[in-house]
């Protein structure tokens, strides 16, 4: 390979960078915006979204207003009138004499009757919010409506059901709302003659409603009760008998108290047959210890039984054995006194056996007399057991009377109560229901109709405008949650948690060029500085309005460098999620960006899927990558130089292959990448989108890092997040992000 072609421009460069505005984000760390984050995304939304929320404001907005217009046009004044009743009596002598029957009942004492007084005037015997519901309900109304619609006959009973109200009359004590005893009866109509005539009606038939329904009830109350109260005395007679019965039977007053005594007694017959059982098992092992040594011969043990009374025996029968030891040397055993010792001696011991067996009756008897006990005591233990197993079914049923028999009691003793208290109603049926203010319609201060339905046109606009206002912000969060694109590079950040390594602003002058079909020409070109130092170079751009683009790519190159000083980059993979994200140019400007501060550099087209480099850049894509690596293409045929720069090479993506993949992770393509480093400063390569291809994962772990490049207002979130998942999971070296086509 010719080496002269890759020969080095070793110029120095001025290592200062144009100081100009840009709209540029160097990259920085992720707790840099934290605090701001929400407020600022809040305020962009609403920039970005508020023509959709005017447009939608105003649309709903018109729509409301038309109908609030129209609302009010077609409303009827009406007028209302009303009348007053008094539902319950004045005074609170009733409900005191129902809560005196009731303390005689439940044996309070005479001190207590003020507390009782204090109740009777704070309370009610009204259930005012069902009874407001059962006055206007078709039962009650349909006769009424029926005798209305014989002057009124359209008159029907929805009708009168909207236009009648009843509530109760309130006030405020110490903070709080209380209720009167009054009740305020209200009917609105568009003719003041007919809501006079409804409401003189309604009087009337209220009145006589509640005395027939009083009387009624309390009739049918009484005569209830009269009917419950036998049965009911009988119950309680029945229960009490057989509660009689039981006690009687089980001889106990109280379960609990017996089943204790009884649990005792058991307790103490236990101990006692364990007790016997010990001194029985004694006793029997000793009998049959004496008997098997009295069996042997050996009598002895009678003196372990009656020391005193057979000690002067033992004595005795040693004696003669002492006796016939001592002559047995003197004499022959045949002869007088041996014969004489042995008679005494033989003596003696039937008279010990004797005695022996008399001991052995006698204990005979006691284990007799002791298992005769045992037993007596285990049928006593077992009578016991039998009287406390049935303790608990009689306790049950004893439980089960008593309640039974405090239910019947306590029922019995409410009907009582209710019977006073019924036969008190009674004699005060015709006091109920006082019409305290006549029916009469409402006026205003100078005695005219005062119209009780008012247009509240301007508070309909008010509340109309404000929920539509609402409703077109809701619509524009709404369309931007919708749309999940990245709008600014903060979002870009914030979301990826990478470093954003630059931002790439729309170039208006190469927006119309490609549109125009032109290709788009690099604007990078180095020329000599006059400073004092000879070795220096600046930057300069060929056209103003490319400035903010060119300033933004030295950011991103400075950005790249700044990322590890110590071990410069010398490789970079330039990826994306997908196609149009604008990769390429991103690739093709940092590489000019590179070459322009004396880096020597090599653009390589990995996208042999579709290519986009040479149609850039202008160059020929008759030999390239996919040339070398299926075929004995030489690096000097295959990379060009440009014309206008000579730091930068590029190696295009060349014909397109069948199979991009194989020729990508061929041991060739390893070693082609690692001439690349050997000769070249940086090397940058342009790869096919993540999403769906492996290209860009198999060139990412070959170099020392990737950049992804996210395009403003088209690259979707879940798209990047996936790209960078899969990274992740690969363990590549993720450099960062740059945002392209920043406003």
């Amino acid at each position: 390979m010719d080496k002269k072609l890759f020969s080095p421009l070793k110029d120095d460069l001025n290592g200062h960078y144009l100081s100009a505005a840009s709209p540029n984000y160097v990259a920085s760390t992720p707790e840099g915006d934290d605090q701001v984050l929400d407020m600022g995304w809040v305020v962009a939304v609403v920039k970005r979204r508020l023509l959709v929320m005017a447009i939608v404001a105003a649309s709903i907005g018109t729509l409301t207003g038309t109908f609030v217009f129209r609302a009010a046009k077609k409303s009827i004044t009406e007028y209302e009138g009303k009348f007053t009743v008094l539902a319950e009596p004045l005074t609170t002598d009733d409900r005191l004499s129902k809560l005196l029957v009731q303390a005689q009942s439940n044996g309070i004492g005479i001190t207590d009757l003020n507390r009782i007084k204090s109740s009777a005037e704070d309370g009610s015997s009204v259930d005012y919010q069902s009874l407001t519901r059962v006055l206007k309900s078709p039962e009650v109304l349909i006769p009424l409506v029926n005798k209305l619609q014989q002057r009124y006959p359209n008159f029907d009973y929805k009708n009168l059901n909207n236009r009648l109200t009843i509530q109760r009359v309130t006030f405020l004590r110490d903070g709080k709302q209380g209720g009167t005893k009054l009740l305020d009866i209200s009917y609105r109509d568009r003719d003041p003659k007919r809501i006079k005539y409804v409401l003189e009606e309604i009087a009337k038939y209220y009145r006589e409603y509640m005395g027939k329904e009083r009387l009624r009830v309390s009739k049918q109350s009484i005569d209830f009760i009269a009917r419950q109260m036998p049965p009911l005395q009988q119950k309680v007679d029945n229960l009490q008998q057989e509660l009689q019965t039981l006690r009687i039977k089980y001889n106990f007053n109280q379960p609990e108290v017996r089943s204790r005594s009884l649990s005792d007694q058991l307790d103490s017959v236990t101990n006692r047959r364990l007790e016997v059982q010990v001194q029985l098992a004694e006793s029997r092992q000793q009998y049959e210890n004496y008997k098997k040594r009295s069996l042997k011969g050996d009598n002895r043990w009678i003196v372990d039984i009656s020391p005193k009374s057979y000690e002067s025996l033992i004595s005795k029968i040693t004696e003669i054995e002492s006796q016939l030891a001592l002559s047995s040397t003197q004499f022959y055993e045949n002869s007088l006194p041996i014969q004489s010792l042995r008679e005494k001696q033989q003596s003696l011991r039937d008279l010990m056996k004797t005695e022996a067996e008399s001991v052995l009756f006698q204990m005979k008897s006691q284990l007799e007399q002791l298992e005769a006990r045992e037993r007596v005591i285990t049928n006593s233990q077992n009578l016991l057991q039998a009287k406390i197993t049935q303790m608990p079914q009689a306790q049950r049923r004893y439980d089960d009377l008593q309640l039974k028999l405090e239910l019947a009691k306590d029922t019995l003793k409410l009907f009582m109560e209710k019977q006073k208290t019924l036969q008190i109603d009674a004699g005060q049926i015709d006091d109920s229901w006082q019409i305290i203010s006549k029916p009469q319609l409402v006026t205003n201060e100078k005695g005219e109709l005062d119209p009780v339905t008012e247009k509240q046109t301007r508070r309909q606009l008010a509340i109309a405008l404000v929920i539509s206002s609402l409703l077109g912000i809701a619509v524009g969060f709404l369309v931007e949650v919708l749309n999940t694109v990245f709008h600014t590079p903060e979002e870009i950040k914030s979301a990826t948690k990478r470093p954003l390594l630059g931002a790439i602003p729309i170039a208006k002058a190469m927006k119309i060029k490609s549109r125009r079909g032109e290709s788009v020409p690099a604007q990078f070109t180095s020329i000599t500085s006059n400073t004092n130092s000879a070795s220096l170079k600046r930057i300069i751009v060929s056209n103003s309005k490319d400035f903010p683009v060119v300033e933004a790519f030295h950011y991103l190159y400075t950005n790249i460098q700044l990322l590890n000083a110590e071990n410069p980059i010398s490789s970079l993979t330039i990826t994306s999620t997908m196609k149009g994200e604008g990769k390429s140019t991103v690739a093709v400007y940092l590489a000019k960006t590179a070459s322009a501060v004396g880096k020597r550099v090599l653009l390589v087209d990995a996208n042999m899927r579709s290519p986009q480099l040479h149609t850039y850049l202008g160059l020929s894509n008759l030999k390239g990558l996919s040339n070398t690596l299926s075929s004995d293409l030489s690096l000097n045929e295959a990379i060009q130089r440009l014309p206008d720069d000579d730091n930068l090479f590029v190696l295009t993506a060349g014909t397109i292959p069948s199979d991009p993949i194989k020729l990508l992770s061929s041991r060739k393509m390893h070693y082609l990448m690692e001439q690349f480093l050997a000769l070249f400063d940086l090397v940058i390569y342009d790869t096919p989108p993540l999403i769906g291809l492996a290209d860009g994962h198999l060139l990412a772990s070959q170099t020392d890092g990737t950049v992804l490049i996210v395009k403003i207002e088209k690259t979707d979130r879940g798209m990047v997040s996936k790209a960078l998942d899969q990274l992740n999971v690969a363990d590549f070296n993720v450099l960062g992000v740059v945002a392209n086509g920043v406003k």
